[in-house]
């Protein structure tokens, strides 16, 4: 009678096991492969950065706007305003230079590039050429 006994709970115990197991959802493949495994990287982190060495080379910088001198202002008190490219100038790093007879002549500017260039009131600097010309004035 205890073999029976035994047998019996044995039995209702694997009934019962293989209940559950139909119940519970299959987990399928625990592992990715690798494809898979590379496109939750992709999906993560972005895609993978390009190879520096194969990008093609950055475009040049365009060329700096020319600089025109519209004009130069003189205070008794030696303070002067400049107006480039008509817009008023208060920069340090300019400074007028004065002809023989004291009136300001030329004015030395500083170009963000480091370059020094001199120009009088009504005269256009170019980068892109390296030229001083004229500025030719409006016809009304």
């Amino acid at each position: 009678m205890r073999r029976a006994f035994v047998l019996g709970a044995l039995l209702a115990g694997a009934a019962f096991a293989a209940q559950a197991q139909a119940q519970r959802p299959q987990l399928g493949r625990l592992f990715l492969s690798p494809e898979q495994r590379a496109q939750l990287d992709a999906q993560r982190y972005g895609p993978p950065a390009a190879d520096p060495a194969l990008a093609p080379p950055p475009p040049p910088p365009p060329p700096a706007p020319p600089v025109e001198l519209n004009g130069v202002v003189v205070r008794s008190s030696g303070r002067s305003t400049v107006w480039l490219n008509e817009e008023v100038q208060n920069e340090p790093h300019n400074r007028l230079v004065r002809d023989k007879s004291g009136n300001p002549g030329t004015l030395t500017l500083r170009l963000s590039t480091g370059q020094v260039v001199r120009l009088k009131p009504g005269q256009r600097y170019d980068p892109a050429s390296g030229t001083v010309t004229e500025m030719q004035e409006a016809q009304p």
